[in-house]
């Protein structure tokens, strides 16, 4: 295996210097100093999203008491990939993100007692399957080490700014799947590393939360990049997805969180989808599960890994402009955790629906009536925390019939916010997986 090219266009080059300018802009208004704050709230999220794309079925809440220490009931092995995803996520700050040693100290926490393998590039053949379907070949063992120290030595001398870098390895980690498990995960971890050293900020930015909002786009970014041997179309999707988590907390004032019982919980994002674009990627064929399994490799090729013709000379003003952030970033370290976000309710909320409106993406909210957007906003912390909501407990949250209530979430389901599991007294609602493109 050879690893794919990656061309430098104008789209990248605008998308990352529009970063730059929300990091400013971040600065100008607080939101820096507001992601210290809360900076353990956004890691949690992070964390719920990264191992929920890989199909781990505990809730944010459950995730949140067993980062707390609290006992949970549930799958063993997910509980582990939680308390593993935690572990390897306190050490960002501690790695160097162009170190082999370092990469496999942080799949050994990430899958310590999961794989036979942990810590270890894998002896055994993999491919990533959408259902039954391979498609995608990790390299061979032997190639493996000789792969991924090209991929870091690439990144250790590349002039490239490190936005464009970060996107460059998580996808060339994909793409060669050194792992026995736990690719997806590293992938992201290993981009949040580079972010973060480069600005260390980029610990407590959510990015993992939009991915797992977004996870289908995410999936035919790697497949597309993979298939056309190119890594830009992967780039410029995650130069997207940054950027519009930047937005989102820039437009919004906040990172979006709840409190139960004294403590601060990140809610999951709901951007607003209808104003994301990827690019044309086509989204159509978006069903069945990613999935690494042993499976033997055929022989196969693809371009020369050439990236020397990157370089971030243009960047360099952006980059001297952010010193002030990055110094500030170092001095706020010792903020605490648990700083509770308060703000007032827009104008069209009702009251004690904790500024909600930002949350919801209006795709959903302007097809609603008045009286349906105060159903929704009345249930919506309790669904963000426990995952689902009854009948009887939609009742009691809203005051409002049981006739009324089944109507109201009826409608919910009908324009594809929720969805039903289960029958009659059973029935459950939960989020539905939703991907809006313009």
């Amino acid at each position: 295996m050879r690893l794919p090219d990656f061309k430098l266009t104008p789209k990248i080059e605008n998308l990352a210097i529009k970063i730059i300018d929300d990091l400013e802009t971040m600065e100008r208004v607080g939101d820096i100093d507001l992601l210290f704050k809360l900076r353990k709230a956004g890691r949690i999220s992070s964390i719920h999203s990264s191992v929920s794309i890989e199909a781990n079925s505990l809730s944010l809440l459950e995730v949140t008491d067993i980062i707390n220490g609290r006992k949970v009931f549930g799958d063993p092995r997910e509980i582990q990939e939680v308390k593993n995803a935690w572990d390897a996520y306190e050490d960002i700050g501690a790695y160097r993100p162009y170190v082999i040693e370092d990469f496999l100290r942080a799949h050994r926490k990430m899958s310590s007692k999961l794989v036979r393998e942990a810590g270890r590039f894998r002896s055994v053949e993999v491919g990533v399957y959408k259902g039954f379907k391979l498609i995608h070949e990790g390299a061979r063992p032997h190639e493996i080490v000789d792969l991924m120290q090209a991929a870091f030595a690439w990144g250790a001398k590349s002039t490239a700014h490190p936005l464009i870098k970060s996107c460059v390895i998580h996808f060339l980690i994909e793409y060669v799947h050194p792992f026995e498990d736990g690719n997806g995960r590293m992938g992201r971890l290993w981009q949040t590393v580079i972010l973060a050293d480069w600005l260390p900020i980029f610990q407590w930015i959510p990015v993992e939360t939009m991915v797992y909002r977004n996870q289908y786009g995410y999936y035919d970014a790697l497949g597309a990049a993979g298939k056309a041997n190119d890594a830009a179309i992967f780039v410029s999707f995650m130069l997207e997805i940054i950027g519009f988590t930047l937005t989102e907390i820039i437009r919004s004032k906040t990172i979006p969180t709840y409190e139960r019982r004294g403590e601060t919980i990140a809610l999951p994002y709901l951007p607003d989808f209808s104003a994301f674009n990827t690019g044309g990627l086509d989204h159509t064929d978006t069903s069945g599960n990613f999935t690494d399994k042993i499976e033997n490799n055929t022989d196969k090729s693809s371009n020369f890994f050439d990236l020397s013709v990157i370089n971030a000379e243009r960047y360099e003003n952006s980059t001297d402009k952010l010193e002030r952030i990055t110094d500030k970033a170092a001095i706020s370290t010792d903020r605490p955790d648990n700083v509770i976000n308060r703000r007032k309710n827009p104008p069209d909320e009702p009251p004690g629906s904790l500024g909600l409106a930002g949350l919801i993406p209006s795709f959903f909210t302007n097809r609603l009536t008045k009286t349906e957007k105060a159903f929704l906003f009345a249930i919506f912390p309790y669904l963000c925390e426990y995952g689902e909501i009854n009948n009887y407990r939609a009742q009691t949250l809203t005051n409002k019939s049981a006739e009324s209530v089944k109507k109201h979430l009826a409608t919910l389901v009908r324009i594809g916010f929720l969805q039903a599991i289960g029958k009659n007294k059973s029935r459950v609602y939960r989020f539905a997986d939703f991907s809006v493109s313009a």
